[in-house]
């Protein structure tokens, strides 16, 4: 990854907040899941609504792609993300009286944490501003 300049740096670093963010807000998710299967059926209304704050995440990292020039697997996650997203609303609502493939929901679970983890892991040095050799001279009173 080439270190951007100008407008790039504030879409890259927004892009990376909004991987933070979402991966976060997936294993809030998952542990909503145990949470509802554990502790009782009332909590699955938790699980079942926390994902409309967090579920368009991904559609606006893919158009902020463009704009952060951003290329390869950072640009296409997000967007396989958003379509799991997609999916697991479809496995409860349209598969959930088909078995094999309501049971999906829980194996696309496994594929948006790990894709999650890995675009936020990837941009996550974007958050951070990197000090050129001027900037780290004149932190040393050079």
């Amino acid at each position: 990854m080439k270190a951007s300049t100008g407008g790039n740096r504030y879409v890259r670093v927004l892009y990376a907040f909004l991987a933070v963010v979402t991966f976060v807000c997936i294993v809030i998710q998952v542990f909503l899941a145990g949470l509802g299967t554990f502790a009782g059926s009332a909590n699955w209304e938790l699980h079942s609504t926390f994902v409309n704050y967090f579920e368009f995440a991904p559609a606006i990292m893919f158009l902020l792609s463009f704009g952060g020039r951003i290329r390869g697997l950072l640009r296409w996650l997000p967007l396989a993300m958003f379509l799991l997203i997609s999916f697991q609303h479809m496995s409860v609502r349209v598969f959930a009286d088909i078995g094999p493939l309501a049971a999906f929901h829980t194996v696309v679970a496994l594929l948006l944490f790990w894709a999650s983890m890995h675009t936020a892991n990837r941009s996550k040095g974007w958050l951070v501003p990197r000090l050129t050799d001027a900037d780290a001279n004149k932190a040393q009173g050079a």
